[in-house]
């Protein structure tokens, strides 16, 4: 007789990767791509979905965006949000195939909640959290010393081969960015998580965060 677990499906998962400028979540989810290629798929907010792709450029590379209110900026990030998981993440979990995302909802409060707005934005940002169609199973914070993260940031763009490709938070100064990472743990005392240091080699994160995605998947 075989077991009814035995054909069951197991629910695929959505994974968030958050982490500071220059933590390497991009880096490390193109490796991830490399190694699962389309056994999963792979998002980034802001973005993802076409249309929070251009809602994406007009809340951080438009230059008019480094000035406007943060609580634009924190509804605007939402926005794009909404989009990508009713357009892109729900559809893809419900054919059956897990989604990594570069970046989601720990990242405005890090950014917009905590270093922009000193926690003015709380309760905007919870009931606004409340009303996405699905948040992740896990997120796994690659954590990065801010001043570390701001040397890497700053070294990716000088070899960026056309102005505007980066985006205005990578301009700030390392005090911000200390903000940032207090908001991510502030976030993460409430949230399922786990923590990979970032401050080791490349190689060495890449085989603890693949390592980690393959355990749940």
């Amino acid at each position: 007789m075989i077991s009814p677990f035995m054909i069951m499906k197991k629910k695929p998962l959505f994974i968030a990767i958050e982490g500071g400028e220059g933590s390497g979540k991009s880096s490390l989810m193109i490796a991830l791509k490399d190694v699962l290629g389309d056994a999963i798929l792979t998002t980034r907010e802001p973005g993802g979905s076409p249309y929070a792709e251009v809602i994406r450029t007009a809340a951080i590379k438009n230059p008019l965006a480094k000035n406007t209110p943060t609580a634009a900026t924190l509804c605007l990030m939402f926005a794009a949000r909404f989009d990508n998981t009713t357009n892109l993440i729900v559809p893809a979990l419900n054919s059956g195939k897990p989604v990594i995302a570069d970046r989601f909802d720990a990242s405005s409060y890090a950014y917009n909640v905590w270093a922009q707005s000193n926690g003015e934005l709380e309760e905007v940002f919870w009931n606004l959290r409340k009303r996405l169609a699905i948040l992740p199973d896990l997120y796994i914070f690659v954590d990065v010393d801010p001043k570390e993260g701001v040397r890497r940031a700053q070294s990716r763009n000088q070899s960026l081969p056309m102005i505007g490709q980066y985006d205005h938070f990578d301009n700030r100064e390392v005090e911000f960015h200390e903000k940032v990472r207090e908001g991510y743990k502030k976030f993460f005392e409430k949230i399922n998580h786990i923590v990979i240091d970032a401050n080791r080699s490349l190689e060495k994160v890449k085989t603890d965060f693949i390592s980690e995605i393959k355990k749940r998947l």
